[in-house]
Parts: structure tokens; C-alpha cells; sequence
């Protein structure tokens, strides 16, 4: 499977359920179910797949700061918004 899942029951049945997602939705899984499996191998407590969520959030936009400080702009997203508004 891989070196840091090697021949694990759980990657095998997460795997399972992430292809029988996409395949009845049409779409693959989140990032939060990757963070709900990374949680329970690593033995995690509840709540840490939310934290590492807005750790790497926060790494982001941290990250999109600096790089509009260096370039001395702001960088403003160039999709536009094209569904329906409630």
C-alpha cells in the first residue's frame, strides 16, 4: 500500500469507500475525510483533524501574504463566481 500504511485494514477500507463515493457522486472524496483518516492512524484526539485543517489554512494564507508583500500588490483570485446566489 505504502511505507507509512503498510497492509493496513483501515487505508484498505477507507480506499474502498472513497471509490464508492466517487463513483455513486461522481466527485472524489474532501480533504476532510483524508483529515478524518490521517486523524484516526495517527491516533489523533477529537478535534485534531479540524486543527490540522486550519493549521494548513492558516500556513496558506500566511503564506499568499507574504508572496503580496514581495511583490508589493494584492493578488485577487481571477475565477469569477458563476453560480447561483440564495
Amino acid at each position: 500500500m505504502s511505507r507509512s500504511f503498510p497492509d493496513d485494514a483501515t487505508l484498505r477500507s477507507a480506499l474502498a469507500i472513497a471509490d464508492a463515493l466517487t463513483e455513486q457522486s461522481g466527485r472524489p472524496p474532501t480533504c476532510n475525510f483524508a483529515l478524518a483518516l490521517l486523524t484516526r492512524h495517527l491516533r489523533l484526539p477529537p478535534g485534531a483533524a479540524l486543527s490540522l485543517f486550519a493549521l494548513g489554512r492558516a500556513v496558506g494564507w500566511i503564506g499568499h501574504a507574504l508572496e503580496q508583500y514581495a511583490g508589493h500588490r494584492l493578488i485577487w483570485p481571477r475565477a469569477r463566481f458563476t453560480g447561483v446566489h440564495p
